[in-house]
C-alpha cells in the first residue's frame, strides 16, 4: 500500500495566557501493485478523544452494515479548533469544535460529509504528563444511535 499523511498545528496567544489552536490533519492509502484492500490496521480512523470529540472512538466513517463494526478508509480528513485559558495554575479550561470525516475510498472524497462536535474540558498539568477530560457533545446523528448523546473522553498528551 501507499500511504500519505500529513498534520498541522498553529497555535496563537490572546490576551493574558489564553490560547487559540487550530489544527488539520489529512491522509490516504491505497492497494498497491495487485492488492486489492488495504489491510484494516492501516486504514484510518476518527472519532474520539484525538480526532472529532463527541463521537465514539472509530465511529466516523465506514462501518460494517451488519454489525456497525467501524472498517476504517482509505480517506481522512479532521480539523480541530480549541481554545484554553487558565483557571488556576495547573488547570485550565478549553473550548473545541472538531470537523471531519473518513470514506473507504479516495474517490468517495467529499467535503460535504463531515461529521461535527463540540463541547469543553479541562487540561491538568501533572508530573506525569498534562491529562484532558473533555465533554464532547455530536452535531450529527451518529449510526445505530436514535439520539444525539455527548460524551466524556479522557487522555494523556504531551504540552507544547
Amino acid at each position: 500500500f501507499n500511504k500519505v499523511f500529513g498534520l498541522a498545528s498553529q497555535y496563537f496567544p490572546s490576551f493574558g495566557k489564553n490560547v487559540l489552536q487550530l489544527q488539520a490533519r489529512a491522509g490516504i492509502v491505497t492497494p498497491y501493485g495487485d492488492q486489492k484492500k488495504v489491510p484494516i490496521y492501516e486504514r484510518f480512523f476518527a472519532g474520539g478523544a484525538n480526532t472529532i470529540r463527541g463521537y465514539e472512538e472509530r465511529t466516523v466513517g465506514p462501518a460494517d452494515p451488519k454489525t456497525s463494526d467501524p472498517l476504517g478508509g482509505e480517506a481522512l480528513m479532521v480539523f480541530n479548533i480549541e481554545y484554553t485559558f487558565p483557571i488556576v495554575e495547573f488547570i485550565k479550561g478549553a473550548l473545541f469544535i472538531d470537523t471531519g470525516g473518513v470514506w473507504d475510498k479516495v474517490s468517495k472524497f467529499d467535503l460535504g460529509g463531515f461529521k461535527t462536535g463540540i463541547g469543553f474540558g479541562v487540561r491538568i498539568k501533572t508530573p506525569i504528563g498534562p491529562l484532558k477530560l473533555d465533554y464532547g457533545i455530536p452535531l450529527n446523528k451518529q449510526p445505530g444511535k436514535e439520539t444525539k448523546e455527548g460524551r466524556f473522553h479522557f487522555s494523556m498528551s504531551h504540552g507544547f
